[in-house]
């Protein structure tokens, strides 16, 4: 059975940096790593308006009955065949992406606690802490550059979702956590914090 660790924090706390530097870091004995944010649900029904409507922040976006299912089986060595979400439209792509199971898997996502059937698989819980302005301030300029939204329609997103959601069902398992990462500290003493950490379990 693959050990399962849970990366969480805040949107725009670094998690997703921290992740793929580890991979990197680990070469050929790299985790898997499956991301809550691909586990959005499809969209395409609703017009575009409808979608922009909806809270991505709150558990309900997500499909954790599929994310659930996926997480079991790569933590039970078995492959699996993710989705792939365009963030552009707020709708599920035709792809999937191949992940194959590791001695340790990292499910990564604001969301990844929220859900009873998803956090009973989680064995470990990593959290990343950086101060909520920061956060925002890199959360305007990824949309803008990745996802072509205004600053005015992130701030809206942040202040009506993102904020009120994460201190919701994200902030209450920070003291929880195993581990705890400064996102707004030294990048490089942070993975190497991490690196450590993962090769003890």
């Amino acid at each position: 059975m693959s050990t399962v660790v849970a990366f969480v924090g805040a949107s725009g706390s670094g998690k997703t940096r921290l992740v793929e530097a580890l991979t990197v870091a680990h070469g050929s004995g790299c985790p898997a790593v499956i991301r809550v944010d691909d586990y959005y649900r499809d969209l395409s029904h609703l017009d575009f308006a409808s979608r922009e409507r909806v809270n991505f922040d709150h558990p309900d976006a997500i499909e954790f009955e599929r994310l659930a299912s996926d997480l079991g089986q790569l933590k039970s060595g078995v492959s699996i065949h993710a989705p792939v979400y365009d963030f552009t439209q707020h709708t599920r792509s035709n792809a999937t992406q191949m992940i194959e199971s590791a001695e340790v898997v990292i499910l990564e996502g604001v969301l990844a606690m929220a859900e009873v059937a998803t956090r009973g698989l989680i064995d470990r819980l990593v959290f990343v802490d950086t101060p909520l302005d920061t956060c925002l301030s890199r959360r305007i300029t990824r949309d803008a550059h990745e996802r072509g939204r205004t600053e005015a329609s992130v701030r809206d997103f942040w202040e009506t979702r993102a904020a009120p959601m994460f201190e919701h069902y994200v902030q209450p398992w920070q003291g929880q956590a195993d581990l705890t990462l400064r996102g707004d500290g030294d990048f490089t003493t942070e993975l190497s914090r991490i690196r450590t950490w993962l090769a003890t379990l």
